[in-house]
């Protein structure tokens, strides 16, 4: 069976970090690149980050009605919000447990759904993201948004399995550790000898470049 189409939809500094040496929040990307993750998440039937993700942000992207008279409303349709974790750890206080979103979780072992009754659905990961997927597709997620963090990214592109990639760079040099891929496992990375083709180019506000790469078949 086929499994969803894979897109990394993520905002990076020049020298490919996410978030600032301290940690937390990410405050990358002008208000025009939130525009484009707002186009890019209307396009897809779920988006899929990490615990640390949760951690940093306590809550996810709303999509947005955009008018033109500048009134900005929360959309009615959002992607079902997919979160992979093995830890039980999860804060209700979280304001990601009170927005109006639905709540998916994948987890190698079975959580207790009295204490974690915020979610709607419980998915097992089956040994590897690939046999996942095939799960995923079943339950109707024919696109899926990956939007952090960098071992979750890591282990999708591991395993072959992004289709897309819609990056957008902000002309930053920032430093620290945040790299959207961990940097000890480039290697094993660059051995897959992928090769990505430029969908499109878009030069957005702040002299940030938003760029749609696709996975060269061939």
């Amino acid at each position: 069976m086929s499994i969803p189409r894979v897109i990394i939809v993520i905002a990076s500094s020049l020298d490919g970090r996410i978030a600032f040496p301290g940690g937390g929040e990410s405050h990358l990307g002008s208000e025009e690149d939130k525009k484009m993750l707002n186009q890019h998440l209307s396009m897809v039937d779920a988006t899929i980050f990490g615990l640390g993700t949760l951690i940093a942000h306590q809550s996810t992207y709303l999509m947005k009605n955009l008018n033109g008279n500048d009134e900005v409303t929360i959309s009615k349709k959002q992607p079902i919000s997919i979160v992979a974790s093995n830890s039980k750890k999860f804060n209700s206080n979280w304001k990601y447990f009170r927005q109006p979103i639905r709540r998916w979780l994948i987890s190698k072992s079975k959580v207790d759904n009295s204490l974690n009754n915020d979610f709607e659905k419980q998915l097992f990961f089956e040994d590897s993201w690939s046999k996942t997927l095939i799960s995923l597709k079943k339950q109707g997620i024919n696109d899926l948004a990956l939007l952090g963090g960098a071992k979750l990214i890591n282990s999708f592109i591991k395993e072959d399995l992004i289709t897309d990639i819609k990056i957008t760079i902000i002309p930053q040099i920032i430093g620290g550790k945040y790299t959207w891929i961990p940097t000890e496992e480039t290697n094993e990375i660059f051995n897959l000898k992928r090769i990505w083709e430029i969908k499109s180019i878009k030069n957005l506000m702040n002299n940030e470049i938003h760029i749609h790469y696709k996975k060269n078949l061939k």
